[in-house]
């Protein structure tokens, strides 16, 4: 049975109607103006819910915070984001998710259609997986479609593929990451049917969330450039319990390995427990420097790499002669847990 997530207040809708939103505008408002909220935030509710909207949290939260609008300003600023309108598919989804409503026939069709289209990834891709917990979506996207958005992403930056002067004139965002989220090439890309039906394989149902993710832009160094990217890392609590999640990113331009590629360390997904219950007591395990276990994957334009979230993981530096250029994205259920008790 599909999860349900009923929270306090659910049923008060905004002219939207979309459950959860009215409450998420009045608890992020009480926040910004110092005044406990009557409820406690539901993390996941919110990400579910902005998700649902194809926003960023981090760019909803800013539009709250910086700004304080009334609710129908906010619902303006989201249908401003979704192109005038929210589709019949986004609007049925959400309210079928926190009231626990069936779905309606044209979703219900959609993700049947999903689960009897034909496997993205084959058995050699499934042992792949489940071995080194990563894959390589191949033709993730087209080469046409990845080229578009590469093109979109530079427009956005104001630089040039052809002068690599231009690559290092301004910042580029929070280190390599661009608040880069509604162009219609990004969006047309969450909506692969090649990506949803991989992360469906891989999580065992289609009745999966995509998220508004960003883009990042990753130069070569030079002698005044040096790498932005994190060390290796977590995207997730060092603290137990552990649960299944995945991560993704969809190459935009053709990626060498020395080409500030992905890295991760094969195989951790199968040690993680063991490994942080055999680490000496008090240490911290994000401390570890786990690089030279680390390899960087290459893949082509288009193609997508999705990573199970036990693995250690992160850009690396660019040592080639054109930036590594990607698009995040993942994928989850409704019912996806997570310790938000951070470790």
């Amino acid at each position: 049975m599909k999860e349900q997530l009923i929270i306090p207040g659910a049923t008060d809708l905004g002219q939207l109607g979309i459950p959860h939103l009215k409450q998420f505008w009045a608890q992020t408002l009480a926040k910004r103006n110092g005044v406990a909220s009557p409820a406690e935030q539901s993390w996941r509710a919110d990400n579910l819910l902005l998700n649902g909207l194809g926003l960023p949290l981090q760019e909803a939260l800013r539009y709250l915070m910086q700004t304080g609008p009334s609710l129908a300003e906010f619902e303006d600023w989201i249908l401003a984001r979704n192109g005038g309108k929210l589709t019949a598919l986004q609007a049925g989804r959400l309210r079928s998710a926190f009231t626990g409503q069936p779905y309606d026939e044209a979703v219900a069709a959609q993700l049947q259609a999903l689960d009897a289209s034909p496997d993205v990834l084959n058995a050699d891709d499934l042992r792949h997986w489940h071995e080194h917990g990563y894959v390589i979506v191949r033709g993730a996207i087209s080469k046409e479609q990845a080229q578009a958005t590469e093109a979109a992403v530079w427009e956005e930056l104001g630089m040039s593929p052809h002068e690599p002067t231009s690559w290092y004139e301004k910042p580029i965002g929070q280190g390599m990451m661009m608040d880069f989220y509604h162009h219609p090439t990004l969006l047309a890309n969450r909506r692969s049917p090649r990506i949803q039906k991989a992360f469906a394989q891989l999580w065992g149902t289609a009745d999966l969330w995509a998220t508004t993710d960003r883009t990042s832009f990753n130069p070569p160094e030079t002698a005044t450039y040096q790498h932005q990217g994190t060390p290796l890392h977590w995207d997730m609590s060092l603290r137990p319990p552990f649960h299944f999640g995945t991560q993704g990113l969809i190459y935009l331009c053709d990626t060498a390995a020395n080409q500030g590629a992905f890295q991760c360390v094969p195989g951790f997904h199968r040690r993680l427990e063991s490994w942080l219950a055999g680490l000496p007591a008090d240490t911290d395990p994000r401390s570890i420097d786990l690089t030279g276990l680390a390899r960087p994957i290459a893949a082509e334009a288009g193609d997508m790499v999705i990573w199970h979230h036990f693995l250690p993981h992160g850009s690396s530096a660019n040592s080639g002669s054109y930036p590594r250029i990607v698009q995040y994205l993942n994928m989850y259920p409704v019912d996806f847990k997570e310790n938000v008790e951070w470790l």
